[in-house]
């Protein structure tokens, strides 16, 4: 086996050391629009895709790759991921409390 090839058997076989935390939070409907904004970089990309089957799971609506809108109660336990997992310096959560247009959204 080649160097290059032992460094990845080492990172493969470690991988299971990062695993990331289970999506499955309980969720709650809460009575206003939340909106979840991110930029998660490209080399955090299994955290990113984390993020967006967690934000699925909670029952938030994707925008776009990086926009989600949901009425949904954050659980504590899921910003207690975030931040476990170094990624609430790339995360925005806004709360709105007059709909305008969102109305016609969900």
């Amino acid at each position: 086996i080649t160097k290059k090839g032992r460094e990845k058997l080492f990172l493969l076989r470690n991988q299971d050391r990062k695993k990331l935390p289970k999506i499955s939070y309980f969720r709650e409907e809460g009575n206003r629009f939340v909106i979840i904004t991110f930029d998660v970089p490209e080399k955090e990309r299994r955290k990113r895709d984390w993020l967006r089957e967690a934000l699925r799971n909670l029952g938030f609506k994707m925008i776009q790759k990086s926009v989600w809108l949901g009425k949904v109660k954050i659980p504590k336990r899921f910003l207690d991921d975030l931040a476990e997992l170094k990624l609430i310096d790339f995360v925005e959560i806004f709360e709105v409390g007059k709909t305008g247009t969102l109305k016609h959204i969900v």
